[in-house]
């Protein structure tokens, strides 16, 4: 059996960020759907411009590296001239964007909540305690579980959604979640969550 993994400071702030992310939800509920697009459209396009500018600019690259590189993972750094990277923070809110375009606010708040909670309690419950892996990838039984659990939390105190609709839908995030598939989770993962909420209250 492997033993248990200490979590880095590095993946503990990444997993923060995506705590402090819950801050979109909150904001497509306050807003309301016309306010919230005409602030998360062009936060996307800032946010996508500076990963193609990063990978054109040495000096520009050398600026977010300062502030931000400690929580990228090597997978996120491009070469300069290389081919363009979208990092994990520009697909959360590009993933916030597109859900808001297509869904009403009423599954999208939601869906968007619980997948944020619950990917960062999977990656934390993974590396610390999973010893089960999914073939093929570095997700683990214990972290899939972890999401289910903490997905279905979240989704409990919308009172539109009933508790089997809610466990459904964390059921489906965990499930597009474990694979290494070529669609970033953070587009995919609260896509289909949303998708489940939205069939299901529709």
């Amino acid at each position: 059996m492997p033993p248990l993994r200490r979590l880095s400071r590095n993946e503990l702030l990444r997993k923060g960020l995506h705590l402090l992310a819950l801050a979109i939800p909150a904001g497509i509920y306050l807003l309301d759907k016309p306010l919230a697009l005409f602030v998360l459209l062009p936060l996307s396009l800032v946010a996508i411009g500076a990963d193609v500018l990063r990978t054109r600019s040495g000096n520009f690259a050398r600026f977010i590296a300062r502030f931000f590189g400690y929580m990228m993972r090597p997978a996120e750094v491009p070469a300069i001239g290389g081919h363009v990277i979208i990092n994990g923070a520009t697909w959360v809110v590009v993933s916030a964007t597109l859900l808001t375009l297509l869904f009403p606010v009423d599954v999208v708040v939601p869906g968007f909540a619980s997948f944020m909670v619950a990917d960062a309690a999977a990656a934390i419950t993974g590396i610390r305690f999973g010893r089960t892996p999914w073939p093929g990838t570095h997700r683990t039984l214990e972290g899939s579980i972890a999401f289910v659990v903490m997905a279905w939390v979240v989704l409990l105190p919308f009172g539109h959604i009933p508790m089997g609709t809610a466990a459904l839908a964390a059921l489906a995030g965990a499930i597009v979640e474990a694979p290494k598939l070529p669609v970033n989770d953070n587009i995919r993962v609260p896509f289909v969550m949303t998708v489940v909420l939205w069939m299901a209250l529709g």
